[in-house]
């Protein structure tokens, strides 16, 4: 089985469980499109949209699901006792993260977008429906969903995983989120984003990725 083929058996495998468990699926919509009421709700004022505390409530919501990935990845894996016959499969550990890693950037990606979407709608603010907008939003999911694979497999037996990946995440995500706030506050208020911001944060964002995927291999053959 080639790579490309391994990676969509898994991701459209974990996409078809994830539909099954509908209250779950369902559970995680309903969050992103409260939280996106709620910040619209909480910024509205006499003076406007803040898009300061429009930007913080973006940064918040990604790191809440990249640790709520983690929790649903590898773990989710061996809590259903699915973990060892994955890593039996006749594909490498590479190709076995590399598909966790879609599926989590797709959950990532479309919670994301709804998220802003809600906020946009609710608080009319027009320049969230900007293609600057949705690029950054999609390559900070990217960046995200690496992380949410990465912590979920380092720590997929760790008695204290509840404790540690919140953690792991915040420390992984911050360098990141330090260059991106500038960009995402711009973008959101509707103002020019250097393209060449844009273009380092993808790069980031898909070396990140690389790292990642190629620890994978040494990370799930200890486990």
């Amino acid at each position: 089985m080639s790579v490309v083929g391994a990676v969509a058996a898994i991701v459209r495998r974990d996409i078809l469980l994830d539909l099954r468990r509908r209250v779950e699926a369902g559970s995680m919509l309903v969050f992103s499109l409260a939280a996106g009421v709620l910040s619209a709700y909480v910024m509205r004022g006499a003076a406007g949209v803040n898009t300061a505390a429009a930007s913080v409530a973006f940064v918040l919501v990604l790191v809440f699901l990249a640790v709520f990935g983690s929790l649903s990845s590898f773990v989710r894996e061996a809590d259903r006792g699915t973990l060892d016959g994955l890593r039996l499969a006749p594909v490498g550990a590479e190709t076995v993260f590399l598909a966790k890693f879609v599926y989590s950037f797709i959950v990532v990606s479309v919670q994301t977008l709804v998220f802003l979407l809600a906020m946009g709608f609710f608080a009319q603010m027009e320049s969230v429906v900007s293609p600057t907008v949705f690029l950054l939003a999609l390559v900070s999911s990217m960046y995200l969903a690496a992380v949410s694979s990465f912590t979920s497999a380092i720590l997929v037996f760790s008695e204290a995983r509840a404790v540690l990946m919140p953690v792991m995440v915040l420390v992984l995500v911050l360098p990141y989120v330090q260059s991106a706030v500038p960009s995402i506050v711009a973008a959101l208020a509707g103002g020019a984003v250097n393209a060449t911001e844009v273009v380092w944060l993808a790069l980031a964002a898909l070396t990140f990725t690389g790292m990642t995927v190629w620890l994978s291999r040494y990370v799930l053959e200890a486990i």
